[in-house]
Protein backbone atom coordinates (compact mmCIF):
# COMPACT_ATOMS: atom_id res chain seq x y z
CA UNK A 1 0.00 0.00 0.00
CA UNK A 2 2.94 2.34 0.77
CA UNK A 3 3.66 2.06 -2.95
CA UNK A 4 0.60 3.48 -4.07
CA UNK A 5 0.85 6.41 -1.89
CA UNK A 6 4.77 6.97 -2.82
CA UNK A 7 4.21 6.41 -6.49
CA UNK A 8 0.27 7.29 -7.87
CA UNK A 9 0.87 10.63 -8.99
CA UNK A 10 4.35 9.59 -10.69
CA UNK A 11 1.89 7.38 -13.29
CA UNK A 12 -0.52 10.24 -13.82
CA UNK A 13 2.38 12.38 -14.60
CA UNK A 14 3.85 9.77 -16.86
CA UNK A 15 1.23 8.41 -18.37
CA UNK A 16 -0.30 11.30 -18.79
CA UNK A 17 -3.80 9.68 -19.01
CA UNK A 18 -2.75 7.17 -21.41
CA UNK A 19 -4.66 8.78 -24.20
CA UNK A 20 -2.44 11.43 -25.90
CA UNK A 21 0.25 10.70 -28.19
CA UNK A 22 2.80 12.87 -27.46
CA UNK A 23 2.41 12.64 -23.15
CA UNK A 24 5.48 10.46 -23.43
CA UNK A 25 6.17 6.96 -22.07
CA UNK A 26 2.66 4.99 -21.23
CA UNK A 27 2.35 2.03 -19.59
CA UNK A 28 1.45 0.85 -23.32
CA UNK A 29 5.52 1.00 -23.76
CA UNK A 30 6.05 -1.52 -20.50
CA UNK A 31 7.85 -4.30 -21.65
CA UNK A 32 5.88 -7.64 -21.45
CA UNK A 33 6.00 -9.98 -17.98
CA UNK A 34 8.80 -12.34 -17.73
CA UNK A 35 8.81 -15.74 -18.11
CA UNK A 36 10.74 -18.11 -15.66
CA UNK A 37 13.67 -19.50 -16.30
CA UNK A 38 15.01 -22.98 -15.40
CA UNK A 39 17.32 -21.66 -13.13
CA UNK A 40 14.70 -19.77 -10.75
CA UNK A 41 12.34 -21.95 -8.86
CA UNK A 42 8.87 -21.90 -9.80
CA UNK A 43 5.71 -21.00 -8.28
CA UNK A 44 4.46 -24.62 -8.22
CA UNK A 45 7.37 -25.29 -5.82
CA UNK A 46 6.56 -22.33 -3.40
CA UNK A 47 3.58 -22.85 -1.55
CA UNK A 48 3.32 -19.32 -0.58
CA UNK A 49 3.01 -18.20 -4.15
CA UNK A 50 -0.07 -18.43 -6.69
CA UNK A 51 0.54 -20.70 -9.54
CA UNK A 52 1.60 -18.81 -12.36
CA UNK A 53 4.48 -18.98 -14.50
CA UNK A 54 5.86 -15.89 -13.16
CA UNK A 55 7.66 -16.62 -10.14
CA UNK A 56 7.19 -13.66 -8.28
CA UNK A 57 3.58 -13.49 -8.22
CA UNK A 58 2.28 -13.25 -5.26
CA UNK A 59 -0.99 -11.16 -3.43
CA UNK A 60 0.00 -8.09 -0.97
CA UNK A 61 -0.02 -10.16 2.29
CA UNK A 62 2.56 -12.21 0.39
CA UNK A 63 4.97 -9.64 -1.10
CA UNK A 64 7.81 -10.17 1.06
CA UNK A 65 8.27 -13.44 0.56
CA UNK A 66 9.53 -13.25 -3.05
CA UNK A 67 12.18 -11.15 -2.51
CA UNK A 68 15.05 -12.12 -4.97
CA UNK A 69 12.61 -13.94 -7.30
CA UNK A 70 13.56 -12.10 -9.88
CA UNK A 71 17.11 -13.48 -10.39
CA UNK A 72 18.25 -12.35 -6.94
CA UNK A 73 19.33 -8.67 -5.78
CA UNK A 74 20.93 -5.71 -7.16
CA UNK A 75 24.08 -4.35 -4.88
CA UNK A 76 25.60 -0.86 -4.61
CA UNK A 77 24.38 2.69 -5.74
CA UNK A 78 23.14 3.11 -9.24
CA UNK A 79 25.04 5.06 -11.26
CA UNK A 80 22.88 8.51 -11.73
CA UNK A 81 20.34 8.21 -14.72
CA UNK A 82 19.82 4.82 -14.57
CA UNK A 83 16.91 2.66 -13.08
CA UNK A 84 17.19 3.67 -9.19
CA UNK A 85 19.60 6.71 -9.90
CA UNK A 86 19.30 9.95 -9.25
CA UNK A 87 18.03 11.87 -11.88
CA UNK A 88 16.90 15.51 -13.13
CA UNK A 89 13.24 15.92 -14.14
CA UNK A 90 12.05 17.79 -17.18
CA UNK A 91 11.13 21.35 -16.85
CA UNK A 92 7.67 20.04 -18.67
CA UNK A 93 7.46 16.34 -17.33
CA UNK A 94 3.91 15.47 -19.50
CA UNK A 95 6.29 16.09 -22.54
CA UNK A 96 9.77 14.39 -21.32
CA UNK A 97 8.28 12.52 -17.95
CA UNK A 98 12.22 10.83 -18.45
CA UNK A 99 13.92 13.36 -17.46
CA UNK A 100 17.50 12.60 -17.90
CA UNK A 101 16.75 9.20 -16.74
CA UNK A 102 18.26 6.67 -19.73
CA UNK A 103 16.93 3.31 -20.88
CA UNK A 104 13.77 2.45 -22.06
CA UNK A 105 10.59 2.70 -19.72
CA UNK A 106 12.07 5.21 -17.08
CA UNK A 107 10.94 7.59 -15.40
CA UNK A 108 12.01 10.44 -13.43
CA UNK A 109 9.92 10.60 -10.17
CA UNK A 110 10.22 14.30 -9.64
CA UNK A 111 8.97 17.25 -9.32
CA UNK A 112 9.12 19.54 -13.12
CA UNK A 113 13.08 20.87 -13.00
CA UNK A 114 13.96 18.77 -9.33
CA UNK A 115 16.19 15.97 -8.34
CA UNK A 116 14.72 12.66 -7.97
CA UNK A 117 14.80 9.33 -8.86
CA UNK A 118 14.75 6.91 -11.74
CA UNK A 119 12.19 4.65 -11.58
CA UNK A 120 11.19 1.95 -14.01
CA UNK A 121 7.63 0.79 -15.39
CA UNK A 122 6.83 -2.50 -15.72
CA UNK A 123 3.52 -4.70 -17.21
CA UNK A 124 1.61 -5.69 -13.74
CA UNK A 125 0.51 -8.43 -13.92
CA UNK A 126 -2.59 -10.60 -12.56
CA UNK A 127 -1.41 -10.35 -8.83
CA UNK A 128 -0.16 -7.54 -6.72
CA UNK A 129 3.55 -8.59 -7.32
CA UNK A 130 5.03 -9.77 -10.63
CA UNK A 131 7.96 -9.53 -12.59
CA UNK A 132 6.51 -7.18 -14.95
CA UNK A 133 9.51 -7.10 -17.24
CA UNK A 134 11.56 -5.44 -14.22
CA UNK A 135 15.29 -5.27 -14.25
CA UNK A 136 16.86 -8.50 -12.54
CA UNK A 137 16.84 -7.68 -8.70
CA UNK A 138 13.92 -5.63 -9.01
CA UNK A 139 9.82 -6.98 -8.99
CA UNK A 140 6.70 -5.16 -10.74
CA UNK A 141 4.06 -3.85 -7.98
CA UNK A 142 0.43 -3.16 -9.47
CA UNK A 143 -0.80 0.06 -8.06
CA UNK A 144 -3.36 2.02 -9.39
CA UNK A 145 -2.73 3.50 -12.80
CA UNK A 146 -0.47 0.31 -13.60
CA UNK A 147 2.75 -1.00 -12.48
CA UNK A 148 6.13 0.28 -11.18
CA UNK A 149 9.80 -1.81 -10.42
CA UNK A 150 10.72 -1.52 -6.95
CA UNK A 151 14.50 -2.68 -6.35
CA UNK A 152 14.57 -5.70 -3.59
CA UNK A 153 15.84 -5.55 -0.29
CA UNK A 154 16.46 -7.51 2.74
CA UNK A 155 18.82 -7.57 5.86
CA UNK A 156 21.68 -8.62 3.61
CA UNK A 157 21.18 -6.85 1.00
CA UNK A 158 20.37 -2.98 1.33
CA UNK A 159 18.95 -0.31 -0.21
CA UNK A 160 21.03 2.41 -2.39
CA UNK A 161 21.90 5.82 -0.70
CA UNK A 162 18.53 8.22 -0.22
CA UNK A 163 16.21 4.79 0.15
CA UNK A 164 15.31 2.15 2.74
CA UNK A 165 13.88 -1.16 2.74
CA UNK A 166 9.98 -0.70 3.00
CA UNK A 167 7.89 -4.20 5.23
CA UNK A 168 7.10 -5.49 1.51
CA UNK A 169 11.60 -5.44 0.97
CA UNK A 170 11.30 -3.17 -0.85
CA UNK A 171 13.57 0.26 -1.56
CA UNK A 172 11.72 2.95 -1.45
CA UNK A 173 12.61 6.96 -1.70
CA UNK A 174 13.17 7.66 1.76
Amino acid sequence: MRHALLLSSLFLLACGGGSRPDAGLSLADAPAADAPSAARDTPASRPDVPTSSDPCASDAAGSARGVGCNGGFVSGDPAANTAGGACTADADPMTNPAGTCTGANVVCAAEPSMMGTCVPLCMAGSTYVSTGGCPTGWRCFSLMAGGVCFRDCDATHPCAAGEECDAEGSCVPM
